[in-house]
């Protein structure tokens, strides 16, 4: 073999490796420089939240990541923790236990949807039947959510009758209103926006829905591009399933969001007697600059706010109770349309 050939070879060896890494890098500087933006908007506001993913996947099922993967892409993205979601195994519990907070899950399929659970050590067998299971494993100590309620980027669209399933559940369960799957850098499509009025539609019938982001990460590279911004006090799993059952979090690919009525926050409800008025207080910042706040109360917006670019906003809007059960949120966009969801606060007539 020639020198020249010699270094054609080597030349095609590099090309090929770098063909394989380099968009593993760029996808880990994104990463990172989102880790950074999101970092200096905790800079600004005058709260915290743990951020973290509820629902991924590896390479225990259809995920092409293995565990820990997961946890090199969630480390550069800046999460404090996520759970492992597999299909029909609980198996990945084997590589979660080797890191603090790294956690198990699973997405059994059942009756019109999946189910994500969190919090059962052992896999769960569903009985097909999305009541019976729903209920169920919060029997058995579990938290249960609908992933993805309308369907899933690129092409995945639930009927009517899958949709309208949710009813089944009666006044309080959870949902997803973004899911990344088969997404990187932004995951909010169609389908989300659909499961957002979804969300809205359940809440006005003056249910309690907690609203979940999630990447449903099949690739490693898809975590921390949607994230949950979950309240609690101390970074562990009991803890955070506690306050996320309660709906103390929020949604978001960047900005920050709290929303406050007195002592109440999101997830929480406050009684009140008809023409009460009603004082919401809320905060939200991102470092590169708001285009957009809307406070939604009971599925229509009831005051806009365009900060032209300030990175923090906080204020308190007055509104008069109707009695009944009402529900006051906020969603906010950055200037390069980047979102964030509070879960409500709910009013409920004395």
């Amino acid at each position: 073999m020639t020198k020249r050939e010699t270094e054609k070879r080597k030349k095609a060896r590099q090309f090929a490796k770098k063909r394989v890494e380099y968009p593993q890098h760029v996808m880990m500087w994104w990463k990172e420089v989102m880790r950074e933006r999101i970092t200096r908007s905790f800079e600004l506001v005058e709260f915290r939240a743990f951020r973290g993913d509820l629902h991924t996947h590896s390479t225990y099922s259809d995920g092409v990541g293995t565990v820990d993967e997961l946890k090199a892409v969630a480390d550069a993205a800046g999460l404090d923790f996520f759970f492992v979601t597999d299909h029909g195994t609980v198996n990945q519990k084997r590589s979660c236990r080797k890191y603090d907070h790294v956690w198990w899950g699973q997405e059994p399929g059942t009756q019109y949807h999946h189910l994500g659970i969190l919090g059962l050590d052992r896999k769960y067998t569903p009985k097909q039947d999305l009541v019976y299971d729903y209920r169920r494993v919060q029997a058995l100590g579990g938290f249960p959510f609908i992933p993805h309620p309308a369907g899933w980027f690129p092409g995945t669209r639930y009927s009517e009758e899958q949709k309208d399933a949710l009813n089944l559940l009666g006044d309080e369960f959870a949902i997803e209103i973004i899911n990344g799957a088969n997404q990187v850098f932004d995951c909010y499509d169609v389908t989300d926006e659909q499961s957002i009025e979804l969300w809205d539609q359940h809440l006005s019938q003056g249910k309690r829905v907690i609203a979940l982001g999630n990447s449903d990460a099949h690739l490693a590279e898809g975590i921390g591009d949607i994230w949950n911004g979950v309240f609690c006090e101390a970074l562990d799993k009991n803890a955070v399933m506690d306050a996320v059952r309660k709906g103390h979090c929020f949604v978001s690919d960047a900005p920050l969001v709290r929303i406050e009525m007195d002592e109440a926050r999101m997830g929480d409800v406050v009684y009140a007697k008809p023409d009460a008025e009603i004082k919401l207080s809320f905060e939200c910042a991102d470092s590169l600059g708001l285009a957009v706040i809307r406070v939604i109360r009971n599925g229509a917006v009831l005051e806009t706010i365009q900060p032209d670019g300030e990175v923090r906003v906080a204020r308190t809007v007055t509104d008069r109770f109707g009695g009944g059960k009402s529900y006051y949120r906020v969603e906010c966009l950055a200037v390069d349309r980047r979102r964030a969801y509070s879960n409500p606060i709910y009013v409920w007539e004395k």
